[in-house]
């Protein structure tokens, strides 16, 4: 007797052996046999299919079984890797106290490790949600495949390597191993977590219990194009700064900005320069690059800020790595800046390396985590390529001499490449060793645009886009439009390439997104589950199985554990109930259910050899109630539990039957997925309690097990799965049967979603974004040398942030102030408002702000004359203060104030100074915090940096910020006035002080002192340049004297007309702001 399985198994191997005389058909069917029983074996030992227990601890095994996953599921990794074997340990000195009150200094000990956590086979799509020790850690916020990569491509603290054939090796692995002795793990999905603080987790990694919610859906086509609309402009640079796209236009002064690279918003630059070259983005700042002109940063590509580049060049490509940006230029000196905004000139690497000052047109630089390398045409010397483990001038070296030009370098992982026109591409591992790889087939354009995805390298060149895994070998595929060598412009932001295009016209695409993958679905069909376990056996191919009609669709399926291809099906099939029939050569996988394929009448059911007797024509047994199931209890992977155990059961209420019989099937199911299962697997098991067979004639030998035929009986029709036929010598088939019915696999039951406390989500944390004032006197917070800062986050999840200092140059750093969400209000000006006579209501301006956090809120006149609704508007070094009584919202983020008192504690000297993204700070002591520093500190450089909490101290560049006193100055005095005595020619200056920690005047009282003692100067100066000046004169009191004999000695003869600044002075920052007076 055969099982369904083995028929078709016997068949299939007995034809390949008939064609193949070298097994013979006797062999090859006993073979197919053998297979046929791994599939569906008859009754003997039991075979263990993957279990809810190899879903559960996170385990560090040397030779554990990779899991293979289908659709989304939880998989608990194995650590293969622990940075140098230990965990760390650094000691954390943390400032705590209330905003401008007494702080208390603490030291502790905080454990980090590095490590990796390897999870499946890959290729995946990525991780949606990790957790430690059952507390969600991280969630993309998004069941989007796409959406789910940029999230893990832009997240921090953590790198996930999609298990593709072409990963690169993890940084951080290279950097401790070395780069040589590091493999990429190609064909494992892994995570590698960088420093995790240990605290919450017992100071161990075994307390670190990861889970991760891995998404391996299938995908239909790999790097598709679609054209996308923009303006009708050229552009020529595109790039992704962590948050969106901008794009910028060659000749017109503009740029546009894209958060998907599909919908583009333009937007006005500066008047800088004739020709836009390209533009570079990185943690939230935009670099764009001018023709001769300098270059211009942006924080959101709406307002741009022009920074000289001395000498003036030709600013070509640029690049960021070791905390610093360089540039390099096609005519001049190199450029580096620690911030982007700020840059120091430096020779280039040719001029480094001796071969003098000629033209030296560098096209290209690249950091690839260890070493820099840049590409240029050298002055009389050709092609060469540098490297540098510092990018530092004097520090580079002549590492190659190609034998074409070269236009773009990119690194992927350590690996670096070039391109060129001349259909040649070069590779170095290590940026010194390089090799040359003819017919890249990337056409004469070579490659305008060359960038990656970290998983292959991306070039569009003329009319096409070209992809390589290594560098060398390339595929091709058209772009949309007209062929020509426009495409000027690529970037990509973790999900999809954004290009654009230099070329306008009617008809013309001018930009175009690149997907690396178009997903079907986040489930994942039965067959394709089937036929992916059949041919990872090694021994079926494609073309023996046809498992079309398994079209259910299964949320997660993992098989975590080694064992026949029957193990790794079997829940499966005991979820979704299937048989296997041979169809011609092959096997075919049909679900159970189906509707009967013919009748057979009662005379042909006792079908006999010649000479024998009549006998019965229906037998039929059946197994004792008692021995069934009362209750069918299904355990299974609980999708709405973040995939704990779930538990459901169906239950048979009229029997004597007391079993319960439990399924554990490590699948991901709903709870009423799972009810409705039990409900089907508890009444197929008493459906099938019968077993019956009878007897055919050869008329039906086209019959197969798993057929489903009627038979016609005196008590009636009766449905039958046929399980097993034997073929007898005459052509009789016997056959074997299970009654059937399509409404048994046709579930009522509905298990109820369990309720879910706490937080199912975490939104991203973000980078931490602050501003640091050093204005007037406001609070008494600011009694002491101090001054202002306020910090909010980039994005909505901001947990808070921490403001840390340096002083001595990196080595160490101090936590200043912790800063708590929902952070500061603090937003962008977006026009500028003039002077005004700081004494009255401006009501003529109005100002408009586009908030980055937060929002505004109107108030009454007497409250903004209390000091509420004020505000720091202008940026480092020419703070305006401003009361504001009105601010409409307009629309989204956007604010127009108007209502004002302008130039408040003595910043009426600033109102001049305004530009278009000035920067607008409340001064609300819930949005600032004093910073208290030392007065030997004051006017010293120092660098700090805003840290997300839970993120990276590399998270962020240094901010150089020297606190020079401005809340300890004091302010100008006011109506400075004088008079000649006429009998002896002397000048009497008056003046009125003002204080800078009494606020307003009140009438008929003098204004407070403020400062240890009164003490002013004046200054007096040659003409009304206020250029020179002839003398200085002493006063304590708020009047001196000009006496004749001053003037005489100064002029030559007496004055009718003089030129004076008055300070006043404090004891601890000198003199305070002038008050500049022409008396005549």
């Amino acid at each position: 007797m055969s099982t369904a399985g083995q028929v078709v198994g016997g068949l299939v191997g007995g034809v390949v052996g008939f064609f193949n005389p070298a097994l013979g058909w006797q062999i090859g069917a006993q073979a197919g046999i053998m297979l046929g029983g791994l599939l569906d074996p008859p009754k003997g030992s039991t075979i263990v299919g993957p279990r809810l227990s190899d879903l559960t601890v996170q385990t560090s095994t040397y030779g554990a079984v990779i899991p293979r996953v289908y659709g989304t599921v939880p998989i608990v990794g194995n650590v293969f890797w622990l940075e140098n074997n230990r965990i760390y340990e650094t000691v954390v000195k943390k400032k705590s106290g209330g905003k401008g009150g007494s702080k208390t200094k603490t030291k502790t000990y905080v454990n980090y490790a590095t490590f990796a956590v390897g999870l499946c086979k890959g290729p995946i799509v990525g991780v949606k949600r990790i957790w430690i020790k059952g507390e969600l850690f991280y969630d993309a916020g998004s069941s989007d495949p796409a959406t789910i990569a940029a999230s893990n491509t832009a997240s921090t603290g953590f790198s996930v390597y999609l298990g593709t054939d072409t990963q690169m090796p993890d940084t951080r692995m290279q950097a401790t191993l070395g780069a040589a002795n590091t493999p990429a793990y190609r064909g494992l999905a892994y995570i590698v977590f960088n420093d995790l603080p240990l605290a919450k987790y017992g100071e161990t990694i075994a307390g670190a219990q990861v889970k991760a919610e891995v998404v391996a859906a299938g995908s239909e086509e790999e790097y598709f194009n679609t054209a996308q609309v923009i303006t009708d402009r050229y552009w020529q640079g595109c790039a992704w700064d962590g948050a969106q796209f901008c794009a910028i236009a060659r000749d017109t002064h503009t740029c546009a900005t894209s958060p998907d690279g599909v919908t583009w918003t333009e937007h006005a630059m500066p008047v800088l320069t004739t020709e836009w070259l390209d533009i570079y983005g990185h943690n939230g700042l935009f670099i764009a690059l001018g023709s001769y002109s300098g270059v211009c940063s942006s924080s959101n590509g709406l307002v741009w800020k022009t920074q000289a580049v001395a000498p003036v060049s030709r600013t070509r490509a640029v690049a960021y790595g070791q905390g610093k940006y360089i540039i390099a230029t096609e005519n001049g000196h190199f450029f580096q800046s620690l911030d982007g905004k700020v840059w120091a000139a430096f020779v280039n690497p040719a001029e480094g390396v001796g071969y003098g000052g000629g033209y030296h047109q560098f096209t290209g630089i690249a950091f690839n985590g260890v070493v820099w390398v840049a590409i240029g045409d050298v002055d009389g010397k050709g092609w060469r390529f540098f490297t540098s483990e510092t990018g530092d001038p004097y520090t580079w070296e002549d590492t190659y001499a190609p034998g074409s030009d070269a236009l773009r370098v990119c690194s992927m992982g350590a690996r670096f490449c070039v391109t060129s026109s001349w259909d040649v591409t070069y590779t170095s591992d290590d940026g010194y060793n390089w090799a040359a790889h003819t017919g890249s087939s990337l056409g004469t354009y070579g490659g305008n645009c060359l960038t990656t995805d970290g998983r292959v390298f991306l070039s569009i060149a003329g009319s096409r886009q070209s992809i390589s895994p290594d560098g060398v070998a390339w595929t091709n595929k058209e772009m949309p439009g007209p062929p020509s060598n426009t495409w000027n412009g690529l970037s990509w932001n973790g999900a999809v390439f954004a290009a654009v295009r230099n070329y306008t016209g009617v008809g013309i695409v001018r930009a175009a997104t690149i997907q690396p993958y178009r997903i079907s679905s986040e489930n994942v069909e039965l067959g394709h589950i089937v036929e992916s376990e059949c041919l990872a056996s090694g021994i079926l191919t494609s073309g023996d199985i046809d498992v079309t009609a398994l079209t259910a669709e299964v949320r997660g399926y993992t098989v975590a554990s080694q064992g026949s291809i029957r193990g790794a099906l079997s829940p499966l099939q005991a979820a979704w109930p299937f048989d296997v029939l041979q169809s011609g050569y092959g096997l075919r996988f049909v679900p159970r259910g189906s509707s009967s394929i013919m009748t057979i009448p009662t005379a042909d059911m006792d079908a006999r050899g010649d000479g024998t007797s009549p006998g019965v024509q229906v037998t039929i047994s059946r197994e004792m109630d008692t021995q069934l199931p009362r209750r069918m209890i299904i355990k299974h992977v609980d999708y709405d539990r973040e995939f704990d155990v779930g538990e459901q059961y169906a239950e048979r209420l009229n029997t004597d039957a007391v079993n319960e019989e439990t399924q554990e099937l490590a699948i991901v199911m709903t709870s009423a997925e799972a009810a409705g299962k039990a409900e089907v697997l508890l009444y197929v098991r008493w459906l099938e309690r019968f077993d019956i067979s009878f007897n055919l004639p050869p008329t039906y030998n086209n019959l197969e097990p798993a057929d489903v035929v009627t038979l016609e009986t005196p008590e009636g029709n009766a449905l039958v799965r046929l399980t097993a036929i034997n073929y007898t010598s005459d052509g009789r088939l016997e056959c074997k049967g299970k009654f059937a019915s399509q409404a048994v696999y046709t579930p009522a039951a509905l298990g109820v979603s369990p309720v879910v406390t706490g937080p199912t989500t975490i939104a991203s944390a973000g980078a931490s974004d602050y501003v640091l004032l050093d204005v007037p006197y406001l609070h008494t917070a600011q009694a002491d040398p101090s001054f202002l800062a306020a910090m909010y986050g980039v994005s909505a999840g901001w947990p808070g942030g921490v403001l840390i200092r340096t002083d001595d140059a990196g080595t160490t750093w101090n936590d200043l102030q912790a800063f708590d969400p929902p952070g500061s209000d603090v937003g962008v000006a977006t026009n500028t408002i003039s002077t005004v006579d700081s004494r009255v209501w401006d009501k003529a301006s109005s100002l408009s702000v586009t908030m980055l956090n937060g929002s505004l809120s109107s108030t009454t006149e007497l409250a903004v004359l209390n000091g509420e609704n004020y505000f720091a508007y202008g940026d480092e070094g020419r703070w305006e203060i401003i009361g504001v009584q009105n601010c409409v919202l307009v629309s989204g983020k956007s604010y127009t104030l108007y209502d004002m008192l302008r130039g408040r504690a003595g910043t009426e000297w600033a109102m001049s100074t305004h530009q278009i993204g000035d920067k607008l700070v409340s001064l609300s002591l819930t949005d600032v915090t004093a910073i208290g520093m030392a007065t030997a500190t004051i006017g010293l450089s120092r660098e700090y940096r805003g840290i997300t909490y839970g993120n990276d101290i590399d998270t962020d560049v240094d901010f150089p910020f020297a606190y020079t006193g401005v809340n300890l100055e004091c302010l100008s005095p006011v109506y400075v006035r004088g008079y000649k005595t006429v009998a002896t020619n002397d000048w009497n200056l008056e003046w009125v002080r003002r204080s800078r920690t009494d606020g307003e005047w009140r009438d008929m009282v003098d204004a407070g002192l403020s400062e240890t003692s009164e003490a002013y100067e004046v200054d007096i100066f040659a003409d009304g340049t206020f250029a020179t000046v002839k003398r200085t004169i002493a006063a304590a009191t708020q009047s001196c004297t000009y006496t004749s004999a001053q003037q005489v000695t100064d002029f030559g003869s007496n004055q009718a007309t003089i030129y004076i600044k008055v300070y006043q002075l404090s004891s601890v920052v000198g003199r305070g702001y002038p008050a500049t007076a022409t008396i005549s």
